[in-house]
């Protein structure tokens, strides 16, 4: 559900985009957030059918100010929290391909229940 996930990025108001976005040669941002979803499983089994997508996301803070590391992903989680995921944990540090950039991820999932469609 990437819009749940947008709409969190949008509310914080720094950009994002997909991780592995940035070349080497990119300018970055001075703090951005990126993600990725390394799976997106299937539950609530009945009737031979899934009901619901779980989708686990691992959203990343980069920054050239170290001193906001902390501060910003505790604002991230904040939101999320709000918007309905489920965080978990307080993250922790990520290498970085620019050592003036240190970085945090955190991993967060989203419950998308299945809408069907209502037999008139």
């Amino acid at each position: 559900m990437w819009s749940a996930l947008e709409s969190v990025f949008e509310k914080i108001g720094l950009p994002y985009s997909r991780q592995g976005s940035y070349s080497d040669e990119s300018e970055y941002p001075a703090s951005f957030f990126t993600f990725w979803n390394p799976n997106t499983k299937e539950g609530a089994f009945y009737d031979d059918e899934s009901h619901k997508a779980i989708w686990n996301w691992n959203v990343y803070y980069y920054t050239n100010d170290p001193s906001t590391l902390y501060s910003m992903m505790d604002r991230f989680r904040e939101v999320a929290k709000e918007m309905g995921f489920i965080v978990e944990g307080r993250g922790y540090d990520v290498q970085s391909d620019r050592p003036d950039y240190p970085g945090r991820m955190i991993r967060v999932i989203y419950i998308e229940n299945y809408q069907k469609e209502q037999e008139v």
